[in-house]
């Protein structure tokens, strides 16, 4: 049967040892069991301008928090003697790794292996693997880059594409996949033999999304995108708007349809959060071309 366990860590800066948050979802026989969410104080205790714009957890907020240590009583035992799957695992396993050893912490056998490889090969035709793509094609709802949905969401692709290959447990997937399951000193690590019978016939998974329909919303239409997206990243949106026929634009025009507009920096955009994308389009609108202004689950709603 399927057992595994889902992470997924958000750091506060470049240091090894700066994990914020982590998230840990278990998965017991094919089915989700429970989901966990600590937010941790980092060290060092101080936070990155990328990443806070990212996960958007404020540094002030982890001043009362435990670090890594005072929870590891807490977070071995999800971690020990599993298998952990992670979106992008290099990430995830060398946060894990530098913190028990700025730490000096201890912990029993764990391999782990990758879902973003194991999606190249499900979908070897799209043209990214993320998770928020990945998410949205398979109809998944989720916070992108909280710690605790990010794992739920992994655990949830892994299932989906245990089910499209027929898996009968995990290293049955990671065997069907063709991609490597690692300790956690990076070292391969075997997997669990068993009698392999030639397929009468190959599996056959379909693309993620289908060829864009004349009659979608967005076909044909020019797309600004402004701000910082909950859901996706700014590519990531820009590709969704491709895949529905549309023109995913950098910059406001006459011939602009649609600006779509996400959470604003007043660092960077100033105290009436309006971007220069905004201010462009407001004029636009005065001088009667019809240019649409969306926010972030208008446009989820358009592009369905």
């Amino acid at each position: 049967m399927l057992d595994f366990v889902a992470i997924d860590f958000e750091n506060a800066n470049n240091a090894r040892s700066s994990a914020c948050s982590l998230g840990i979802t278990i998965v017991k026989d094919g089915k989700i069991q429970e989901t966990k969410y600590w937010l941790i104080k980092p060290y060092p205790f101080e936070m990155g301008f990328f990443q806070q714009r990212v996960h958007k957890i404020e540094l002030a907020t982890l001043e009362n928090e435990l670090t890594f240590d005072e929870l590891w009583s807490e977070i071995r035992p999800y971690l020990e003697n599993q298998t952990i799957l992670a979106h992008n695992a290099s990430y995830d396993l060398n946060l894990l790794r530098g913190l028990v050893d700025h730490y000096g912490l201890t912990i029993g056998n764990l391999q782990y292996a990758c879902t973003v490889d194991m999606a190249k090969v499900t979908w070897p035709n799209e043209p990214k693997h993320s998770l928020g793509y990945l998410a949205y094609y398979n109809q998944i709802k989720f916070v992108h880059h909280r710690a605790d949905d990010d794992a739920r969401v992994c655990a949830m692709l892994a299932l989906r594409m245990a089910e499209l290959h027929q898996a009968e447990d995990l290293d049955d997937l990671i065997y069907k996949t063709k991609i490597s399951k690692r300790n956690l000193d990076g070292s391969f690590a075997r997997l669990t033999p068993r009698p392999r019978r030639k397929a009468k016939s190959a599996t056959v998974i379909p693309n993620l999304y289908q060829i864009p329909s004349p009659d979608h919303h967005l076909f044909g239409k020019l797309v600004v995108f402004t701000g910082d997206l909950e859901t996706f990243s700014r590519e990531e949106a820009q590709h969704l708007v491709i895949q529905k026929g549309g023109v995913a634009a950098k910059n406001i025009s006459p011939q602009t349809h649609y600006v779509v507009v996400g959470k604003q920096n007043a660092l960077l955009v100033g105290e009436d959060l309006k971007s220069t994308k905004m201010r462009r389009a407001e004029e636009f609108i005065n001088r009667g071309f019809p240019l649409v202004v969306l926010t972030e689950e208008e446009f989820l709603t358009l592009i369905q």
